[in-house]
């Protein structure tokens, strides 16, 4: 049954984002019962919003608040990501800001109205999808024949039953009907739980989507390069911005339609418009397997250390959302990433993205990629017409 917020209080004042200018609406909002994501202080809510957006009567959208027992931290971590959104303005590959009502704040409460993405976070959709992967890759393990696998009529029915036995530890080659080589994964019980736990985040807010199938068809590397991309496209523009992450991973990037990809989940993030380098203060949970040396050892966040984390987000990807460094205790990272450990080539990655998150992991900061100079690697893979797609 949905839920009129008008019906606890006064009409709620909603603050809409509409030509770049905070505008004040007084119409339509209501929640839904259903549940997108929670965690042990916040919860995300299906929402309709009433003339939120331009070209829409109704807008599907995610409200964002905190839980009545959460305390004044987990409010201020959210008011934090709330002005972070409002600085950034408009990307297609950020979770943008349609609203937010802080009228009640006083009293507790903060709704944050964002974007709705249906297929939910890309580590929890990778995980479903994986017995039904497609590996483009050719027998060297680098081009990607993408041509006829892309076309709308691949459906998961199409992949034959004819296989060919061959070495390659938990997958097996089989005959499409397009004749495309495809490579189908065992989706193993073990590997299949969350890549961290809800105690290790700052913000544990699970999301994880509409588990109906994407086009009816199964994901293929061409996929992963594409929403490599695009992450690499919304990291560059946050750089722009001289906006630091800070908690890059799968868990914290969604899937909308048209397979467009957002980075969300702000919570941890900085601004560098006053310094190049920050160094963080806060004493809660951090997402050691993503973070940088240096950002291990001396708690130093730059957009630097931003591109570190993106070359494991590429690992995750290519490894379809397995677990980083699965042998390494958390608290033993910071030593053998000094040591020069690093992870090696997932299964289903080019030679050329591998080589891309070594960049990535160098010690030295000064060293690694931009994520302007990522953009244009990763985009060489990609057909032109994929560049240009207009969403």
């Amino acid at each position: 049954m949905d839920v009129m917020l008008g019906d606890r209080r006064a009409l709620l004042m909603i603050v809409t984002l509409l030509s770049g200018c905070l505008v004040l609406a007084d119409d339509g909002f209501k929640i839904e019962d259903e549940v997108l994501g929670s965690g042990a202080f916040g919860v995300v809510r299906k929402a309709q919003a009433k003339t939120i957006c331009a070209r829409e009567t109704v807008t599907t959208v995610a409200v964002k608040t905190v839980r009545p027992t959460a305390n004044l931290n987990c409010m201020k971590a959210l008011l934090r990501e709330l002005r972070i959104l409002v600085y950034l303005g408009q990307h297609l590959n950020i979770v943008n800001l349609l609203g937010a009502c802080t009228k009640n704040i006083d009293l507790g409460e903060l709704l944050v109205v964002v974007e709705y993405c249906r297929y939910g976070n890309l580590h929890d959709y990778l995980v479903r999808r994986r017995v039904n992967f497609i590996d483009q890759l050719n027998d060297s393990g680098e081009k990607i024949c993408v041509s006829a696998a892309r076309e709308d009529a691949i459906k998961v029915d199409d992949v034959g039953t004819n296989t060919d036995s061959r070495s390659d530890g938990n997958s097996t080659i089989v005959n499409c009907s397009n004749n495309v080589t495809s490579k189908t994964t065992d989706a193993r019980v073990d590997d299949c739980s969350p890549s961290v736990s809800l105690t290790e985040l700052n913000a544990p807010l699970k999301y994880p989507g509409d588990r109906t199938d994407f086009n009816s068809r199964p994901t293929c590397t061409h996929d992963l390069v594409c929403w490599a991309w695009q992450v690499s496209c919304g990291m560059q523009y946050l750089g722009a911005k001289k906006i630091i992450h800070g908690d890059l991973a799968t868990r914290n990037i969604l899937l909308a339609d048209d397979n467009v990809v957002k980075i969300c989940d702000f919570g941890l993030s900085k601004s560098l418009r006053e310094e190049e380098n920050q160094k963080s203060t806060e004493n809660g949970p951090l997402p050691v397997k993503w973070m940088a040396i240096e950002s291990l050892r001396d708690r130093v966040f730059s957009t630097k250390s931003d591109v570190w984390s993106f070359g494991v987000v590429l690992w995750e990807l290519f490894s379809l959302a397995r677990t980083p460094y699965p042998l390494i205790r958390p608290e033993d990272m910071c030593r053998k990433l000094a040591e020069g450990y690093r992870m090696e080539k997932p299964p289903y990655a080019p030679r050329s993205i591998y080589q891309m998150m070594l960049r990535c992991w160098n010690a030295e900061p000064s060293e690694r990629p931009s994520f302007e100079k990522l953009t244009i690697n990763i985009a060489e893979l990609i057909e032109e017409h994929v560049k240009t797609t207009k969403y």
